[in-house]
């Protein structure tokens, strides 16, 4: 089991309300693996991969830009443990959809896990809000054309992680005891598939 996760993070320009982040989790397959500018490099630019693959998705309001620094974590505590950037900084994605949109909404892909902790099964979720007016069909749910873009995007981005010995996975944070709960170690939980919902998504902060 890996002992620490890397986190890449996108900035979302264009939005009203502030800069928004999506942020991923990624750690080794099997260790030995040794995070540094190289390993930084692999997966950024499988992220960006990821939002390049379909921009006609996002309104031509917006730009990504995919952090080339990753941050490394001890899983269990949380502790910050390094920090490494790539050499080449990932271009910026801009959208290519002029037309109108709704600034709130937009659409979620479901990452899911084979973990059940607590009673639970552990998933995650990486929004795309906005996204282009014509995503949506007539009757206010996601078209089936970008979601089938979407899963093929993060298949794609999850299969070259693996390639280098690394994989996409939900971090749940560690917390620390409060009146209303014990303290929690932070565990990872691999991602095995993922589904771009039918439903939209709406936003209520910009750090999802």
């Amino acid at each position: 089991m890996a002992v620490v996760v890397g986190v890449v993070r996108t900035g979302w320009s264009g939005t009203s309300g502030g800069p928004g982040v999506t942020q991923l989790a990624i750690e080794a397959i099997t260790d030995p693996h040794t995070w540094d500018a190289a390993a930084a490099q692999v997966v950024v630019d499988a992220v960006r991969a990821f939002w390049v693959a379909y921009p006609s998705g996002l309104p031509n309001d917006i730009t990504l830009t995919v952090s080339p620094t990753v941050d490394v974590y001890n899983i269990i505590s949380g502790e910050l443990v390094g920090s490494y950037s790539a050499a080449s900084a990932p271009a910026s994605v801009s959208g290519t959809n002029a037309g109108s949109y709704s600034m709130a909404a937009g659409a979620k892909i479901a990452l899911k896990t084979a973990t059940i902790r607590n009673g639970r099964r552990v998933r995650g979720g990486l929004f795309i809000v906005p996204t282009a007016g014509d995503v949506m069909d007539s009757n206010g749910t996601v078209s089936s054309t970008p979601r089938a873009a979407w899963v093929t995007a993060m298949n794609a981005c999850m299969a070259e992680l693996v390639a280098e010995n690394l994989q996409l996975v939900i971090w749940s944070r560690p917390r620390e005891a409060t009146e209303e709960a014990p303290a929690r170690d932070g565990a990872t939980a691999v991602v095995t598939s993922v589904e771009a919902l039918v439903k939209g998504a709406v936003l209520r902060g910009r750090r999802d």
